[in-house]
């Protein structure tokens, strides 16, 4: 899946005057997954809530959930877990 690329400030990564296009499933996953419910106002059931997860509100169903909120965005995920204050993501290419 093909799209312009932002780096990690949201900002378009731009070279030479021109806007960067690239795979995009990486840089989409980690914005749902960072995202609150709710935050994307034209499907206000995605949102991964990833904080709440790192600061310790535990869920045992979130990597399921996230996984299939990622496949219905066309992304499959191959792995997928919270470990300390990081959350571990691996695509399927």
């Amino acid at each position: 899946m093909n799209g312009i690329l932002v780096d990690d400030n949201g900002d378009m990564m731009i070279t030479g005057g021109t806007v960067q296009i690239g795979d995009v499933r990486e840089q989409c996953a980690r914005h749902l997954i960072a995202a609150w419910t709710g935050e994307y106002k034209h499907a206000p059931a995605l949102g991964g809530n990833a904080r709440r997860m790192i600061a310790g509100g535990h869920d045992p169903f979130w990597a399921g959930r996230i996984k299939e909120q990622l496949r219905q965005c066309h992304i499959d995920v191959e792995r997928l877990r919270v470990k300390g204050d990081n959350v571990e993501l691996s695509i399927k290419n």
